[in-house]
């Protein structure tokens, strides 16, 4: 399952220990992070322009990403994954409205501890992947029908 990633969920998976990610690998196969270009933009700048502390985890994922990018679990979206998509100098789009459209185009979970983007996403029909004292919570778009409940006869 490929889930699409804003900064803020790449910081703290890779500075933190995220607990049964195991978990959610075995419910849908193998997991791989989408990282735009943007969010790359944003940990550069981050990396350069933070407090000391923020500035080294922005360093440490853009090392992390590079790495996992050549292991295969994340995988960089260059122009020809984005061909179609809206871009954030063209519309004048925040980074996340960015990575809210490209979940909703291609269909995919979008990851991220941004309540307010995890509002969008869920109002918009995109499931979100977050995390709670370092664990996984996957989020459902729209609640799910309980096929196996029976209504009372009058």
């Amino acid at each position: 399952m490929e889930i699409v990633c804003d900064t803020s969920f790449l910081m703290v998976l890779c500075y933190d220990p995220v607990k049964n990610l195991d978990s959610l690998e075995s419910r849908f196969g193998k997991l791989t992070w989408l990282i735009h270009p943007e969010t790359v933009n944003e940990l550069s700048q981050l990396e350069r322009s933070a407090g000391i502390k923020r500035s080294k985890i922005a360093g440490l994922s853009l090392t992390i990403i590079k790495k996992q990018i050549e292991n295969g679990n994340f995988k960089f979206l260059d122009e020809n994954h984005l061909k179609g998509t809206l871009k954030r100098n063209e519309s004048n789009l925040t980074v996340d409205s960015v990575l809210l459209n490209l979940a909703i185009e291609k269909k995919n979970p979008m990851a991220t501890i941004d309540k307010e983007l995890m509002r969008r996403a869920l109002k918009k029909g995109v499931d979100v992947i977050t995390l709670k004292n370092n664990k996984i919570i996957y989020a459902h778009s729209r609640p799910r029908s309980n096929l196996n409940q029976s209504k009372a006869s009058p």
